[in-house]
């Protein structure tokens, strides 16, 4: 990358963008409190300001650990600042909101992923996120309440969408050519130009639509990076078509689990880009282990919804929301991106992805299937008896059929010539899964989150039951059900990684 300036070094150059961000904060704080102006657009002012100028760190420094210390500098300084109240010139708002956080984690991991790899991309993504977003805001905050809508946690409005994805296609158009020709390398003809732009602007539109406290900061970041990398390596690759074919294919998808209510808004939403990253990074090799697990998850919970009681004890139902979705597909989706990252190089991380998918299935099935035995579970702890549904309780039917499921993603990836006919590493991924799930019960059992209906006195894992508000008896509150689905998947990935590295 040609350098706008020659710094002796990139430590001072790092000193440098530290001391610009710091007097960016700095004016934020004056314009409040003696300008008297409004925090929001002091907030937007910092938001703006910082997200170019770190877009241009590459034209003043060329190596990356600087930028990460930066970024890991302020993710801390941001957070401190949010929990002390102070600083409220970048984080006074009507809500309750992260953003500022969430900004400097996503400009950490566009260093970490794209610096190398691609840094026009990590140029532009930021320049969706500075321009782009607050764009939104500004318009959004124009609107009545009856353009609002919330598909997650923040509330959000068409309008706002609208002007968010047109001008980030603006942004990606008018940009990436430029930053092309600086660079010297070959132009991206028109019509991939515009394709891809408009490609990667409704991935982060729906990265940003998709939010909880300014997480958005983040996921619209994301989803512009890995669009626009997903496309330009399938136009490399003659498979643009079939990724293409199959966005389309992933939102009838999306469409079509909502309309059976096997998904609510949200987790259709959210099942669409986690289909479209899945294939696009991985394509069918980690595609259809995870339509595998959706589909045959979700005909046996349909059919198991059917046969339970109608006042259940989980705080799960058949019809998964976003959280949901990404309690059980995140940490795949993160093994799938981190394979592709690395020019699928490292095959252990392909494994370690059916690993956790296997922990995913393996738990859900023991949920499903394990509702059809006859005697109510034990606690895997204490091994007394529980209710059906209640985290933490185990049968032998249930056990027996999280041990199908998590054989069954194996067989897929086997089937699919993904992995091969190798018998210690089957049952490795196979019992990495499995004992996720049991790291899951054991979870569940023990730090999850456990209520009481202050009614009927029931046990639930339920915030409200008898139409008021439950009463927390044990775990940790923040700590439901989700959180131990992301904790058993993670703990099937990381078993399979060190036995993997013991056995080989």
């Amino acid at each position: 990358m040609p350098l706008f300036f020659n710094f002796p070094n990139d430590w001072i150059a790092f000193l440098a963008f530290f001391t610009v961000i710091m007097v960016f904060i700095g004016i934020s704080e004056v314009a409040r409190n003696i300008l008297k102006m409004p925090p929001e657009v002091s907030r937007k002012f910092v938001h703006v300001m910082v997200g170019i100028l770190v877009s241009l760190a590459p034209f003043f420094l060329q190596t990356k650990p600087p930028m990460v210390i930066l970024g890991v500098i302020f993710i801390i300084l941001n957070y401190v600042a949010i929990r002390k109240g102070s600083l409220k010139g970048m984080h006074t708002r009507d809500r309750v909101s992260f953003g500022t956080v969430y900004f400097p984690i996503a400009f950490t991991i566009l260093v970490l992923f794209f610096w190398d790899r691609n840094i026009i991309i990590f140029i532009v993504s930021m320049l969706v996120l500075a321009v782009s977003d607050t764009l939104a805001t500004l318009v959004g905050e124009k609107v009545n309440s009856k353009s609002k809508f919330i598909l997650w946690f923040d509330k959000k409005s068409w309008p706002g969408s609208i002007a968010f994805f047109l001008s980030s296609v603006l942004v990606i158009i008018l940009s990436f050519p430029l930053y092309t020709y600086l660079l010297s390398s070959d132009p991206l003809p028109i019509i991939h130009l515009v394709s891809m732009a408009l490609f990667a602007s409704l991935a982060a539109t729906l990265g940003e639509a998709v939010s909880k406290r300014g997480s958005d900061n983040l996921t619209l970041t994301l989803a512009a990076a890995l669009a626009m990398d997903m496309y330009l390596f399938n136009l490399a690759n003659g498979t643009l078509i079939t990724l293409m074919t199959w966005f389309s294919f992933s939102a009838v998808l999306g469409y079509g689990a909502f309309k059976l209510k096997s998904l609510s808004v949200s987790g259709g939403f959210g099942a669409f880009l986690l289909g479209v990253f899945m294939f696009g990074t991985g394509g069918w090799a980690t595609m259809l282990p995870l339509i595998g697990f959706f589909v045959l998850s979700s005909l046996l919970s349909k059919i198991s919804d059917r046969s339970s009681p109608k006042d259940a004890v989980s705080s799960k139902g058949s019809q998964r929301d976003i959280v949901q979705v990404y309690a059980n597909g995140g940490i795949p989706l993160i093994f799938a991106l981190v394979w592709y990252i690395t020019n699928f190089r490292i095959d252990w991380l392909y494994w370690g992805f059916l690993a956790s998918l296997a922990a995913a299935t393996a738990d859900t099935w023991e949920t499903e299937i394990g509702s059809y035995s006859k005697k109510l579970p034990l606690n895997i702890l204490t091994w007394k008896r529980v209710e059906k549904g209640y985290s933490g309780g185990v049968s032998l039917i249930g056990t027996l059929g999280g041990l199908i499921g998590a054989t069954v993603i194996a067989l897929i990836a086997v089937l699919l010539g993904s992995i091969e006919m190798d018998r210690d590493l089957i049952i490795l991924i196979v019992l990495s899964g499995f004992f996720g799930s049991i790291i899951d019960s054991i979870l569940g059992a023990s730090i999850q989150a456990k209520f009481q209906c202050v009614d009927c006195k029931k046990p639930t894992e339920k915030l409200a039951h008898c139409g008021q508000e439950t009463r927390h008896v044990s775990g940790f509150r923040w700590f439901d059900n989700d959180w131990v689905n992301v904790a058993g998947t993670l703990s099937a990935g990381l078993i399979f990684m060190l036995v993997h590295y013991l056995m080989w």
